[in-house]
């Protein structure tokens, strides 16, 4: 049946051409293609040409597709009875069901919308609580900076030494380097005028405090550049302060989610959600007319 379709599309309905019916038996068929070929014959009108070669074409391909060409229209019949045989009835549930899949596929999309905003959300709401911690880490260490800035002296005197040793005794800063560089990484050292005193000072608290503990000898006699009463309050106090520091910044971290998420909004409030939620909501008013639309076509 296919190469009858072809044939039509391309070349038109022979039988149309022929001027028949396609019911029509071969004996019609013939004489009519008898009486046209006589009426466009060329010989008679040499402008009826493209006619005559037409209707020759027609013929043929009639004549060597007959039996297929009744197959074909007796199953155009049987289709047309199927679709009258159909009621109003079955129609109607046909035309139903498509609009019910319709607006299946549309609330499914409306769905797969919904789950995408919230997945979006969610992202941007932890990049910006992300961002948020982060800024507050720099903040945090920023303070620190600036508060050892504010205390370097303090600091310096609390990593700082003295050291004396005996009158037949030589040490050179290389020596005091070499004896002291185990305990720390050490910033300075200063030999007093006299030969026999020096300071060294660490980068470290903890460094001046293990040199002191750990290399008093009979050579030399060491102890912390401030006296133990005052080193200890100083110490106590730069503790304290830094400590204040790092509280306040673990009560950023300790926020609950719900403060989080309330800062997150306002920092997104003029963001890509905002647009998101409006093309939801706009899609969503679209289906709600669709629905009512439907409504109304099944209540008719």
């Amino acid at each position: 049946m296919n190469n009858i379709i072809e044939f039509i599309k391309k070349n038109g309905n022979p039988f149309e051409t022929l001027e028949l019916d396609m019911t029509a038996d071969k004996k019609e068929i013939k004489s009519q293609y008898k009486d046209l070929a006589r009426k466009y014959h060329p010989d008679k009108n040499l402008n009826t040409k493209e006619i005559f070669i037409k209707i020759q074409k027609a013929y043929e391909f009639i004549v060597n597709n007959l039996a297929d060409i009744h197959k074909y229209v007796e199953h155009q019949k049987f289709r047309q009875q199927e679709n009258s045989k159909m009621s109003n009835e079955q129609k109607q549930y046909a035309e139903d069901l498509k609009r019910r899949e319709q607006f299946a596929e549309k609330q499914r999309q409306q769905d797969e919308v919904v789950k995408q905003m919230k997945v979006n959300e969610e992202m941007t709401r932890l990049e910006e609580q992300r961002k948020f911690e982060e800024n507050e880490k720099k903040q945090k260490q920023e303070k620190l900076i600036q508060f050892e800035l504010q205390n370097q002296d303090l600091y310096k005197r609390l990593n700082t030494i003295k050291i004396k040793w005996a009158k037949d005794q030589l040490y050179t800063s290389d020596l005091l380097s070499l004896l002291f560089k185990n305990y720390g990484a050490i910033q300075e050292i200063k030999i007093k005028d006299n030969k026999r005193k020096a300071t060294i000072t660490f980068h470290t608290t903890e460094a001046a405090s293990n040199a002191v503990i750990q290399s008093n000898s009979g050579f030399l006699k060491v102890k912390h550049f401030m006296k133990e009463e005052k080193r200890q309050q100083v110490q106590k106090q730069l503790q304290t302060e830094k400590e204040q520091i790092n509280r306040n910044d673990q009560n950023v971290y300790n926020l609950s989610t719900d403060t989080l998420n309330r800062i997150s909004h306002f920092y997104n409030k003029d963001s890509k959600i905002k647009e998101g939620l409006d093309e939801l909501k706009r899609e969503q008013e679209r289906l709600k007319l669709i629905n009512q639309i439907y409504e109304e076509e099944l209540n008719k």
